[in-house]
């Protein structure tokens, strides 16, 4: 376990992004809340790290929501944060699903700034499990994450705030974050975090979920562009433009029905 000034810093990360909505979340709690209605639903929260997305959807949207994560740094701090905020309709649990599979059925399964981080070659059986398992008929799977073209998809923009550092020497960009280098509340310091991206992209994603019974039914591209009035409901992910997407949003059905809501 993380010394006791790693987990107050990662107590206080994890309530901002509970109570707050100026931070990296409020992308994921605009799509959430616009285009789904939760009330008195089942809903997995899959790498829920700090717990802090949990417990706003708990509160928020008024449904009940099991947090899993592998990492028991993370679920450490969201049982403390739990603690502070206490809520019926919220569980938090340290939990490898394939080796300890869930039985429940959800009406909603989120991989929230997750996706990118599992190693590519068990994502298959991942999804096998969310989907074909635990996801209900009808249910929705959705995934948001920093795309590997976006200016962003490193995850390092705290220590070098270069944008599209992935597309850089490598030589250079692993030497630069070993200099400053920083450990993290989680399992893995920031080199080692870099070192385990999957690289992910829309395309990737979508090839992966081609064997499983699913529509698209929403995707929003978000991009700086989106901030200017004019250009603020465009979905700008096509030619360069996927360069330019900051996060990736997007919703799955679980094919059965016509309803795009919940």
């Amino acid at each position: 376990m993380k010394n006791d000034k790693m987990i107050q810093k990662g107590i206080n990360y994890a309530k901002k992004n509970f109570i707050g909505y100026d931070n990296h979340l409020a992308l994921d709690k605009a799509f959430i809340s616009r285009y789904f209605s939760l009330k008195g639903k089942d809903v997995l929260d899959f790498g829920c790290g700090m717990g802090g997305m949990s417990l706003w959807l708990a509160k928020n949207m008024e449904c009940r929501v099991d947090g899993y994560d592998l990492d028991e740094n993370h679920i450490f701090i969201a049982q403390e944060l739990y603690r502070e905020y206490p809520m019926e309709n919220v569980h938090f649990s340290t939990r490898n699903i394939i080796t300890e599979p869930i039985e429940k059925k959800y009406d909603l399964i989120l991989l929230n700034d997750v996706i990118e981080h599992i190693k590519e070659a068990w994502i298959p059986q991942i999804l096998q499990v969310l989907i074909h398992k635990n996801l209900k008929n009808d249910g929705f799977i959705i995934f948001t994450y920093p795309p590997w073209e976006g200016p962003y998809a490193s995850h390092m923009h705290r220590i070098i705030p270069v944008p599209w550092l992935q597309y850089m020497p490598q030589s250079w960009v692993l030497k630069a974050i070993g200099k400053r280098n920083q450990p993290t509340v989680g399992r893995f310091d920031l080199y080692n975090e870099y070192l385990a991206l999957n690289k992910m992209t829309h395309r990737k994603l979508t090839n992966l979920l081609k064997p499983f019974p699913l529509r698209q039914v929403q995707r929003n591209s978000h991009t700086k562009l989106n901030r200017i009035p004019l250009f603020s409901h465009l979905n700008l992910n096509r030619f360069f433009f996927r360069f330019l997407v900051t996060k990736e949003l997007i919703a799955f059905q679980k094919v059965g029905t016509d309803s795009t809501k919940i």
